[in-house]
């Protein structure tokens, strides 16, 4: 049997017996269909419940309100018939630490409302389900059979082993693997001491671009895409600050910066090529956007840090990428949290590991706690505010699909971080709805 992963926002229509069709879910839900006689299988991997007339005609397979009938049509067209076809749901699970929580990130619950209607709607009898909960799930349809098989991982139930157990990366090897690391780029070392420096001017920035000529041409390519749809071509850096604005320049060029270093495949993490990077911009505009909700300051250093918070899983895949087998052998058979996989199989998480990189590399303080504790905003002590809206930006980057990877599957929200910036249910609805448009503009990057 060969195993084919649906990613999220996209689907599988077959008859080839010989596949078993498999969706990796938090809050998304995978809807299998299946019709018995004439043995034909389709799974669909749904990231949101419903998006605008134009979003559902780009994606249809991301929202549940288009991508259920698209996947019925494509089952029929095949040979199916809808008569005979019946319907099997997963996923759905709430991506809160704790139950008492008194804010709504349950965009599983929405999803799953959604499917069902759609469902009845269509009048697609759903045979089985298995959704709600806490817990994420590996879901699989058999295509020969007509099967499905359902895994909860990640259930949390499993203390984080700390560092010094079996197998631990020694400091001296990780500090050389780190060493060997692309040197963060200039430009990103001046947009970022910008942080600290406030007379750090953008006249200065612009003839540091100036002096790069593929970073110009790249800076240039982005503003003059669709996404901003200007009518007239920009072929100057200056003429590009006065039309973009000078934060959103430093945006671009940051990410046109660590290109190199973040878009490529991480197959430790599960991540296609580009997708780590895709997730890292995903992560910078959600905690931007939730900075400015919450209307709190330095809406820069909170995109610098979504930026740069998962840069330890480039070490990690490049160092310990043989031993990932063994870590999602303990996610999947022995339900232990991601984290703590990595943890008791190399002795460090990918977190840690980045607050390492974060200071061979001389980042600020701010930066340095929101890589090393994105997963575990209690533990910052001097900026718990930022870490914990690029905590809560990396969680809803993650739960909707936007390069989640192995790891996302289990990410959770503490009550630590909602409390901290106090996050309420109609900020929650407000970040999702521009979600769809976010994304967009991360694949403009």
């Amino acid at each position: 049997m060969t195993c084919h992963l649906i990613f999220p926002g996209q689907f599988r229509v077959t008859n080839d017996p010989r596949l078993v069709l498999q969706a990796c879910l938090g809050s998304c839900i995978a809807v299998a269909m299946y019709d018995y006689d004439a043995v034909i299988g389709g799974l669909l991997h749904i990231v949101l419940p419903i998006g605008s007339e134009e979003a559902e005609k780009i994606a249809p397979a991301r929202y549940a309100r288009s991508g259920i009938p698209m996947l019925l049509s494509e089952m029929i067209k095949l040979g199916a018939s809808k008569e005979r076809t019946v319907a099997a749901i997963a996923g759905g699970a709430s991506v809160v630490a704790d139950k008492k929580m008194n804010v709504n990130i349950n965009i599983g619950e929405r999803n799953l409302g959604t499917v069902r209607r759609v469902l009845s709607t269509q009048r697609i009898p759903v045979a089985a389900e298995n959704v709600g909960g806490h817990s994420c799930r590996i879901f699989r349809l058999n295509v020969a059979t007509g099967r499905t098989e359902v895994k909860a991982v990640g259930a949390g139930k499993h203390k984080a082993p700390t560092c010094g157990t079996k197998g631990e990366i020694r400091w001296t090897v990780l500090k050389k693997r780190i060493d060997q690391l692309k040197p963060l780029p200039g430009i990103a070392r001046k947009i970022i001491s910008g942080i600290e420096d406030s007379e750090s001017s953008l006249s200065d920035l612009e003839q540091y671009i100036l002096k790069d000529q593929a970073l110009t041409a790249n800076v240039l390519k982005v503003c003059n895409s669709a996404y901003y749809g200007f009518q007239y071509r920009i072929s100057s850096i200056k003429r590009a600050v006065s039309l973009i604005g000078s934060k959103t320049l430093k945006n671009i060029v940051l990410a046109a910066a660590l290109y190199d270093l973040y878009n490529d495949r991480f197959d430790g993490y599960s991540l296609r090529k580009g997708e780590l990077m895709k997730h890292s911009l995903c992560c910078a505009m959600v905690a931007e956007l939730i900075a400015s909700e919450k209307k709190i300051k330095d809406l820069d250093v909170v995109f610098t840090a979504g930026l740069l918070h998962d840069m330890g899983k480039v070490v990690l895949d490049q160092y310990a990428f043989e031993k990932f087998n063994l870590i999602m052998d303990l996610v999947i058979n022995e339900n232990v949290p991601f984290l703590g996989a990595e943890n008791r199989i190399l002795g460090y998480d990918h977190a840690q590991v980045g607050g390492l990189v974060a200071k061979e590399w001389n980042l600020p303080e701010v930066l340095r706690e929101a890589v090393s504790f994105h997963h575990q905003p209690e533990k910052a002590e001097e900026n718990p505010e930022v870490v914990s809206i690029v905590h809560i930006a990396d969680v809803i980057s993650s739960m909707v699909g936007v390069g989640a990877g192995a790891d996302g599957l289990a990410n959770r929200v503490h009550q630590f971080a909602v409390s901290t910036i106090n996050l309420q249910t109609d900020d929650v609805y407000r970040i999702v709805e521009k979600l769809p448009e976010l994304a967009r503009e991360a694949e403009v990057f």
